[in-house]
């Protein structure tokens, strides 16, 4: 009777065994360096985020205090280059009287 003498499985089928539980490890592996990427990239964001926010803030104070100055600004040049109130605004700036204009006090 002949032996049959058993075959020693080649390195490349002993692998393919364990191909998928490698793949999986790999998978895992390049996911988790992924995740630890993006977590220190927002890690450094974060504060680039809230630095920009601040000085949003600031610059949009700093809008509504120009558009209130531009607003008073505008109404008092309106009101200096009107015509129909040219003698008002004379007589507020220098106290200068029209001299037929007299001044009335009432009394009881």
């Amino acid at each position: 009777m002949r032996r049959r003498s058993r075959r020693r499985a080649s390195p490349w089928r002993r692998l393919a065994r364990h191909t998928p539980a490698l793949e999986l490890g790999a998978r895992l592996g390049v996911n988790g360096f992924v995740i630890l990427a993006a977590a220190a990239s927002l890690n450094r964001l974060v504060p680039h985020l809230q630095g920009q926010v601040e000085q949003l803030e600031t610059a949009r104070h700093a809008l509504d205090q120009a558009q209130t100055a531009n607003t008073r600004l505008r109404s008092d040049f309106d009101r200096y280059f009107d015509p129909a109130q040219t003698g008002r605004v004379i007589q507020e700036q220098t106290g200068y009287r029209v001299p037929s204009e007299r001044q009335v006090v009432w009394t009881d």
